[in-house]
């Protein structure tokens, strides 16, 4: 095993056999008078959102895609602190931050977090972080230093990968989120491989001026190495003191010199994993050790019954973690469904749908992983769904193409990144839209399911005296007495739909009835030629009901769904058929109509068919399915009592619409 020396003469490593008498300090090479490179660049900026999430992320992430087939991979997280002058080079590193410093202190921005820097390394003890992985294959290469190596890509790549498509990771710059949490933006990278150990110091910094040159800057990134080609050093790295990296227990060991830990940074580690990784971990593919803190698939169920670990994430984070694992247990409650593409099944979906008294724990989204078993995005289902969806895409040609349309964070799929290739868009955009198909028809077949349970809905009772839906007098005050069972709601979206003028253009149109859909293709548009529309016709007052007033047309009325109103929908009974819809009015409108949706996914619409109702207990008209012919006066509440032809409960969208 070779060992590092210290010589005291210079404060310089020098490393031993095969290797003797060759410098090993900080180089921070010139950039040929070329660019300027700030601190800010993309590369960092990329992480700086949520940190110590990126962080855990992206680690886990290259861990996996270096497994060497042993179950599971084991990353562990380690926070220790050092003595100042136990960091290689730290003099050095100290002086290159000083000049950087002097060339930028009048800047607002840079100079301030320069010197910040320097407080940082010259502090007596310095905080660290170690991140070492189990069970990978360490990073090969180093050896030699070939390019197109693993380790050649690592340490001297920018947007340079040779992962293949089952990788998790493909940009090459997730390696960038580790120097984002370090004070002083440096970090050590250590590994055992089967063709050598070796380690190498990186320090992203920013450019700054030669002294016997001004006009000759540094690239801003600066490497510990063994020579003037920054070589790594083939020898163990030793700065944790409890921790030695044992002969043949292959792996990397990262170390975040001048860690910036927050209070609360295993949690965000431990939350940040289990979020993106939740089926790596329930299927044996991951483990991790953040702290004394171990997750495992054996240690998962004790984990999420902790509510102190999960204190850092947002309700819906929470969640979707949650759900994750029941999602993957195969429980009560919970389907699945095979999505087949071009003939071969590249996808599962799970979905579990929540009776109302557990809406609190419902995700409300589908979790979308891609081999190898890593989040990518979440697809929303809906607030008035109580759903939890997760959506696993396995090793195969689809996981194949949306890899290749991932953003540098791969957290969301984006086809424009196929610009340069058309067919290949097209056809990854077909795959991509089967499958999103797929994920809505399930979605869609669970929500008709007859079996979802329901609950009293709180806090009813809040309207006038009206009668029901068989003409029986009810107390407005006392209706939360009657047996009323919460239904999904859709809230109306605030919105002013935009009204064509009428003779805009010397033009007019004329108006039908309309559908429960709100088409409108029964406008027709007349020709120029036309008498224009008498500008004294009064434009507010609907079309009768027994079809168009003849002295309006040639006027441009249009059946609009009225904006700004909030519905409760509530079932009355067992049968799964009778509602009641409660509201107030926000406007004065005359012969409104009254239309229920099933909600699907997305824009998905389906026409429900009322075939009984009653307006504050007086029978309305029905026709084709839509009540009509009633005024609403605003202020007032409003009780529409209607029966529908379905059983089966199913999500609903209250339209109401007036012609204006």
């Amino acid at each position: 095993m070779k060992k590092i020396k210290r010589d005291e003469k210079n404060s310089d490593y020098r490393a031993g056999d095969g290797i003797m008498g060759e410098l090993l300090t900080w180089r921070f090479p010139n950039n040929n008078y070329t660019n300027e490179y700030g601190l800010d660049t993309s590369d960092m900026e990329t992480f700086k959102k949520n940190p110590i999430a990126s962080l855990a992320r992206e680690i886990c992430q290259n861990s996996i895609d270096a497994s060497d087939g042993t179950k599971p991979t084991l990353v562990e997280f380690h926070l220790f602190h050092v003595q100042r002058e136990n960091i290689p080079g730290i003099d050095e590193l100290n002086d290159e931050i000083k000049q950087c410093y002097a060339y930028k202190k009048d800047s607002e921005k840079e100079g301030k977090a320069l010197s910040q820097m320097l407080k940082a390394i010259n502090k007596k003890e310095i905080p660290c972080l170690r991140i070492s992985d189990f069970h990978t294959t360490g990073i090969e290469g180093a050896k030699e230093n070939l390019r197109d190596t693993p380790f050649y890509n690592l340490t001297k790549g920018s947007g340079v990968s040779d992962k293949a498509a089952g990788s998790g990771g493909s940009k090459g710059i997730g390696k960038f989120a580790s120097f984002v949490v370090s004070s002083f933006n440096t970090v050590f990278y250590s590994t055992l491989a089967k063709d050598t150990r070796a380690y190498i110091g990186i320090s992203k910094l920013r450019s700054r001026p030669f002294a016997k040159d001004k006009d000759l800057l540094t690239m801003g990134i600066g490497y510990y190495g063994r020579n003037d080609k920054n070589y790594p050093i083939l020898s163990d790295f030793h700065l944790d003191p409890d921790f030695e990296r044992q002969e043949g227990k292959l792996g990397t060991d990262v170390f975040i010199i001048g860690f910036k830990a927050p209070q609360d940074w295993q949690d965000q580690v431990i939350s940040k994993v289990l979020d993106s990784f939740m089926v790596a971990i329930v299927r044996g593919e991951l483990a991790i050790k953040v702290g004394d803190i171990a997750v495992s698939q054996s240690t998962l169920k004790n984990v999420l019954r902790d509510d102190n670990l999960l204190n850092s994430c947002s309700k819906y984070e929470k969640r979707r973690i949650v759900s994750q694992y029941e999602l993957l247990q195969d429980g009560d409650g919970v389907s699945s469904k095979e999505i087949e593409i071009n003939g071969q099944n590249m996808a599962t979906i799970y979905l579990k749908r929540y009776p109302a008294e557990e809406a609190d724990k419902a995700s409300n989204q589908c979790v979308m992983v891609r081999y190898p078993y890593m989040q990518i995005k979440y697809q929303r289902l809906g607030s008035a769904h109580n759903l939890s969806g997760l959506c696993i895409i396995e090793n195969n040609e689809l996981n194949k193409r949306l890899r290749e349309t991932e953003n540098p964070q791969h957290t969301d799929w984006e086809l424009r990144r196929l610009d340069d290739d058309k067919n290949r868009k097209r056809e990854t955009r077909e795959m991509k839209k089967m499958l999103e198909e797929g994920i809505n028809a399930f979605v869609l077949e669970t929500l008709k399911d007859p079996n979802a349970k329901s609950t009293d809905l709180e806090g009813a009772g809040e309207y006038l005296p009206v009668q029901d839906i068989e003409g029986n007098t009810q107390n407005f005050i006392n209706t939360n007495t009657i047996s009323l069972v919460s239904q999904p709601i859709k809230r109306v979206k605030n919105y002013s739909p935009k009204v064509e003028k009428s003779g805009e253009n010397g033009e007019g149109l004329e108006f039908t009835n309309g559908s429960a859909g709100g088409n409108t293709e029964g406008r027709v548009p007349k020709s120029k030629k036309d008498e224009k529309p008498d500008p004294s016709d009064d434009t507010d007052n609907p079309p009768s009901q027994g079809g168009i007033d003849p002295s309006r047309r040639g006027r441009a009325l249009r059946r609009v769904p009225l904006s700004g109103i909030r519905f409760k929908t509530l079932v009355q009974g067992q049968n799964n058929d009778q509602y009641a819809c409660l509201f107030e009015a926000t406007s004065d409108v005359k012969n409104c109509e009254f239309a229920i949706k099933m909600w699907g996914e997305g824009s998905d619409r389906y026409d429900v068919k009322i075939v009984k109702a009653s307006v504050n207990g007086k029978e309305c008209l029905i026709k084709d399915g839509v009540v009509t012919g009633f005024s609403l006066k605003k202020g007032e509440r409003y009780r529409v009592d209607y029966q529908v032809e379905t059983k089966e409960k199913f999500a609903s969208e209250v339209i109401l619409y007036a012609y204006r």
